[in-house]
């Protein structure tokens, strides 16, 4: 692995594992230093949050920074522009859904929608776009590469959907208090969960397949332009000449 690569992992990365350390070794210590009273103030309280809360932002901060030597004028302006469009979209679908007065469903996700989008944009955008003779130089995509970006943005969606269907698949006691749900008889019960099956199928199902669809966009960008940057490091490899040997 390249040093560029290396340095920023062993810093970055290195002050936030510690910084993880410390935020679980500090209760344990701090029994030993500060007295009762001294452990039940904000200050101690706030101290491990702190240091685990800027160790996840020194993470997010080398992820950026590996996108950034990754991609930097190296992804073509049509599918650069594209995830940049995406998440800008996911930005203003995830306000949409915090915001309307119809379902409780789209609120539920709204959040998540928001930050993940936003996380992405804030990424994206310390990924400096392609120059101008970068894509003029470029090949148009193929089919094959439409196809491939196609079949792993569909995939990635479709791992998604699964692992939130099973884990948000309606099941008792459907919202209610277990107590509330175990006091009514069995006729009531099953008109419960028909209801509550009914709801998911019309209302949640249809709403997390979209949900799923904008990373699956993120995705489709990326991949056909990897298959298209394997593909033109194959050509030049076979296109070069080989070493002529010399005689005797």
């Amino acid at each position: 692995m390249s040093r560029r690569y290396t340095a920023p992992m062993q810093w970055l990365g290195g002050i936030a594992l510690a910084l993880f350390a410390f935020a679980l070794i500090f209760p344990p210590i701090s029994e030993s230093i500060f007295s009762e009273e001294t452990r039940q103030g904000v200050l101690i309280h706030a101290i491990p949050f702190f240091s685990a809360f800027i160790g996840i932002l020194l993470l997010f901060i080398l992820v950026i920074v590996l996108v950034a030597l990754r991609f930097n004028g190296k992804m073509p302006g049509r599918s650069y522009s594209g995830i940049e469009n995406t998440l800008v979209v996911g930005i203003l679908f995830g306000v949409v859904c915090l915001f309307q007065p119809w379902s409780f469903v789209p609120y539920r996700y709204g959040f998540v929608i928001l930050l993940g989008s936003t996380l992405g944009f804030i990424l994206w955008s310390h990924v400096l776009p392609p120059r101008s003779d970068f894509d003029s130089a470029l090949s148009p995509l193929t089919t094959t590469q439409k196809l491939i970006g196609a079949v792993i943005g569909v995939a990635v969606s479709a791992i998604l959907m699964f692992t939130l269907v099973s884990a948000n698949n309606p099941a008792p006691p459907y919202g209610l208090r277990d107590r509330v749900f175990n006091s009514y008889d069995d006729a009531r019960k099953a008109e419960v969960a028909a209801a509550a099956e009914k709801d998911f199928n019309n209302v949640e199902l249809p709403f997390l397949v979209l949900f799923c669809a904008f990373p699956g966009f993120i995705m489709y960008f990326t991949a056909r332009e990897a298959v298209g940057s394997i593909t033109r490091k194959t050509e030049t490899s076979v296109m070069q000449p080989l070493p002529a040997s010399g005689g005797d």
